[in-house]
């Protein structure tokens, strides 16, 4: 069955990475959660996309300036009067006992570039996760995938690939299980090149209105989107 995950929660809804926004995501019939996990001064894992703290915190610092406990005086929001009543940024461990007390959804843990300096919070958190009984890991950066098979080479992977990628060579990211790719490279070169491996992929950015959802090809393993319902109620139209 293909997995519908909610991009950073339900973030279509609610403000992204948020508990609001996993809850929503749980609450409209998502198949999974996507999240992006970014590291602090002191090392701590925290779920937030941005390096950059500025779009979702309003304070123009970066994520590694700033210690877990100088960081939780900030709070995440769409604008300054939203960020008055918001919350924190949660942390991995509060986002794990979140989704094991929501019923263990499938996670997409999404290694963002704050890792590339500390290769050993990588481990940190594969371990931290084994044994839930379905979950993944996405990145840009190989390496970081690479740091995963290491630790655990029975943990799936899925290198995120651009255009400027290696399709012409995509064996050479042999710690990728799989590639997810942005919704504008479903072209036949893209696919052709991915099935040609004899992987999966997953497929973000989708909203629902592709006309290829209801009826993808069969190593599509999955979607990512800001609109989990909205896809699920399009990939019916393929049943």
């Amino acid at each position: 069955m293909r997995k519908v995950y909610a991009h950073r929660g339900a973030s279509g809804y609610a403000f992204e990475n948020t508990l609001r926004a996993f809850e929503k995501a749980v609450g409209i019939g998502a198949d999974g959660i996507e999240t992006d996990l970014q590291l602090t001064k002191d090392g701590v894992p925290v779920i937030i996309h941005d390096a950059d703290l500025y779009r979702v915190t309003g304070m123009r610092k970066f994520i590694t300036e700033l210690t877990l406990e100088e960081l939780r005086e900030l709070n995440v929001g769409r604008n300054r009067w939203k960020r008055l009543f918001g919350k924190p940024v949660m942390t991995f461990r509060e986002f794990m006992k979140w989704a094991n007390a929501a019923g263990t959804p499938p996670l997409n843990l999404e290694l963002k570039e704050t890792f590339l300096d500390r290769p050993e919070a990588v481990e940190q958190v594969v371990l931290a996760v084994k044994g839930y009984p379905d979950v993944h890991f996405s990145s840009f950066h190989y390496p970081l995938l690479m740091r995963v098979k290491q630790t655990d080479p029975g943990a799936e992977t899925a290198l995120i690939v651009t255009r400027k990628s290696r399709w012409d060579q995509l064996g050479v990211y042999e710690s990728a299980d799989g590639f997810h790719i942005h919704k504008r490279l479903w072209s036949g070169k893209y696919l052709n090149a991915i099935e040609r491996e004899g992987k999966f992929a997953r497929v973000y950015a989708v909203d629902g209105t592709e006309p290829f959802i209801p009826k993808p090809e069969s190593f599509i393993r999955g979607w990512i989107t800001d609109f989990p319902d909205a896809v699920k109620k399009a990939m019916q139209k393929g049943s």
